[in-house]
């Protein structure tokens, strides 16, 4: 019987564990990356924002203490977006646009 119990239970918990990573894998795109600048390096506290062609949604995230972003999990469609940054006395040299494909994209962003 606690063969049978130990079993079942294993048999649940590995189904759940396929099928939550299925789910998050479903759940949307995403994009993430780092800021940099030629003066600073890695740059904190920079707004990235992402802007899908033909859309009228802006969705924008901050860089942590190491100059990474990552925008959330479904909150991206695949398609081309326009990156735009906030960083004081900088501007974005590039990229300007990004494709966000069905595994999500990654983006280098330089700042001057």
């Amino acid at each position: 019987m606690r063969l049978k119990t130990l079993l079942l239970a294993t048999s649940v918990l590995t189904v759940a564990g396929v099928l939550g990573a299925q789910a998050q894998s479903l759940s949307g795109q995403t994009l993430s990356g780092q800021v940099s600048s030629t003066e600073e390096g890695m740059m904190e506290g920079v707004l990235v924002s992402a802007k899908k062609e033909g859309s009228t949604v802006t969705t924008t995230v901050v860089t942590n203490d190491k100059g990474q972003f990552s925008f959330p999990a479904g909150r991206l469609e695949p398609g081309k977006y326009t990156i735009t940054t906030r960083a004081v006395g900088y501007t974005l040299v590039g990229p300007k646009t990004v494709d966000v494909g069905a595994s999500g994209a990654s983006a280098e962003i330089k700042l001057a």
